[in-house]
């Protein structure tokens, strides 16, 4: 990352360093009882389309992205569930689309990123025991912020012409609402999964066009749509594996000017499937 976009990304990356020494401090004084930490590593297949308003693909990215994650479940209270979490992730995927003027071209794209959530549930047990193995059912809500930088890198289009590529960084704020369900098995396995929906309160999307010389930043602001997300896995004392799903959806951004140019960032999806392997301690 270069100039304006490495600082504007930069302070995102030191709030989540913060945020994930604070979640670490957490386990050191508490017991069992109270709460478990989960540390994974995530491997994920990902896509990026965008479309333009007649519904035509613009482009498609699509390859693997690599992730590492903590997550802390709280138990303050009879039923009250507590459960901040912090993961970073990147990679190098394809991209295949067109310049401006519908040349073909195809490059790769860096990936860069980093998600916070927090969420407060109530877990209703469904058995007896201690309250981070019984079964329950847990419906829950919070607060996710999910950064990244996507990195176009320079390549030569199909009739032989230079097509140069840029640097984003995405912002979002969305609410996450979703259910999640827990069942212990004999021999102190547990499985485990949660379903929800993102409903975004705020996109934003800077693409930092003086960093390779084509004009000046604009920034966008993608509409708002849901999205899903899903996770279902086992765990086998302190081992953790399971199988996710999540998406993104961002509606077509008004027009902006800047010079003599128009922008605006088309209707846009992404979906990435994965696994997670870890530990709970």
């Amino acid at each position: 990352m270069q100039g304006s976009a490495f600082s504007a990304f930069g302070s995102w990356i030191r709030i989540a360093l913060l945020c994930l020494m604070v979640f670490a401090a957490v386990p050191a004084g508490t017991t069992r009882a109270e709460g478990e930490a989960q540390v994974y590593g995530m491997l994920s297949s990902f896509t990026w389309k965008e479309f333009d308003d007649g519904g035509r693909q613009l482009l498609k990215e699509s390859g693997p992205l690599y992730g590492v994650g903590f997550i802390y479940r709280a138990l303050p209270g009879q039923v009250l569930t507590l459960q901040p979490g912090v993961e970073f992730f990147g990679g190098n995927v394809d991209y295949d689309g067109a310049t401006q003027s519908g040349v073909p071209v195809k490059t790769t794209v860096d990936y860069f990123g980093v998600k916070f959530k927090f969420e407060a549930g109530a877990a209703i047990p469904l058995s007896e025991g201690n309250r981070l193995e019984r079964a329950s059912l847990e419906p829950f809500a919070g607060l996710g912020v999910a950064v990244w930088s996507r990195k176009i890198k320079d390549s030569t289009a199909a009739n032989g012409t230079t097509a140069y590529g840029y640097e984003e960084v995405w912002e979002t704020v969305h609410v996450r609402v979703g259910l999640r369900g827990l069942s212990s098995k004999s021999g102190g396995s547990r499985l485990f999964a949660e379903a929800g929906i993102k409903i975004p309160v705020y996109n934003q999307n800077t693409a930092y066009l003086s960093d390779a010389g084509l004009g000046s930043d604009v920034t966008m602001h993608p509409g708002k749509k849901a999205s899903g997300f899903a996770e279902a896995g086992v765990q086998i004392r302190k081992f953790r594996a399971s199988f996710f799903y999540d998406g993104m959806r961002f509606s077509r951004s008004d027009n902006v000017a800047s010079g003599m140019y128009i922008y605006y960032q088309p209707r846009s999806e992404s979906d990435m499937f994965g696994m997670k392997l870890g530990a709970a301690f």
